[in-house]
């Protein structure tokens, strides 16, 4: 038997292309459904990925006021502690004969506590060491001062024996000095010597 090729040598490939079969109805729907199911499905992970993106933001700003809340609670723990411990202090205190200044700034601060308020207690101290200290001589007021006045003192002493750099213990001498110069004036208030007088309050 014998192929014949000779019909085949007049076809294009074109012919090919055109014999084949074309899309159907069904076909081109389904091409159509899946570039709008694409669009919809692109708008849906939009919508899901806003929608998680404030879900997230949400969570945030809840965990960020929680934390508030928990720091305000903490605080406030804390200034229930404290105005206990000032209570107590007050009371023994007045038992042992300790100075109605100390006593008064006692309750004061414990009333800080209570209600949150630093400013009240550090104004009416600053306050107190002026006018009944400084202003009128009073000896309670200027002796809580030189307390404080050494306890800071001490503190720059030790600050001058761990300091190295130069600038830095020439600035902590020179308030040592100050420190010790407030102290002095203030023993000599207490006392009522001329150095007092000289010396502007």
């Amino acid at each position: 038997m014998e192929l014949n090729f000779d019909k085949l040598n007049g076809l294009r490939f074109v012919d090919f292309q055109e014999k084949q079969p074309a899309k159907t109805p069904t076909d081109e729907l389904l091409g159509a459904e899946e570039y709008k199911t694409s669009a919809e499905q692109e708008n849906a992970l939009k919508r899901q990925l806003e929608g998680l993106q404030g879900l997230q933001r949400k969570a945030d700003q809840n965990k960020a006021e929680k934390d508030r809340n928990l720091e305000v609670y903490r605080t406030y723990q804390e200034n229930i502690k404290r105005s206990g411990q000032l209570q107590t202090d007050i009371l023994k205190g007045a038992r042992a004969g300790e100075d109605i200044y100390s006593l008064f700034l006692k309750a004061v601060q414990a009333i800080s506590c209570m209600t949150s308020n630093k400013t009240f207690y550090s104004q009416l101290e600053e306050d107190i060491k002026t006018i009944y200290g400084r202003g009128l001589q009073e000896p309670a007021p200027l002796l809580l001062e030189i307390q404080q006045a050494q306890t800071r003192l001490s503190k720059l002493r030790e600050a001058e024996q761990r300091e190295t750099e130069p600038d830095s213990l020439q600035r902590i001498r020179s308030a040592i000095k100050a420190h010790e110069s407030k102290i002095a004036e203030l023993k000599a208030l207490i006392t009522g010597t001329p150095e007092a007088q000289e010396k502007p309050a």
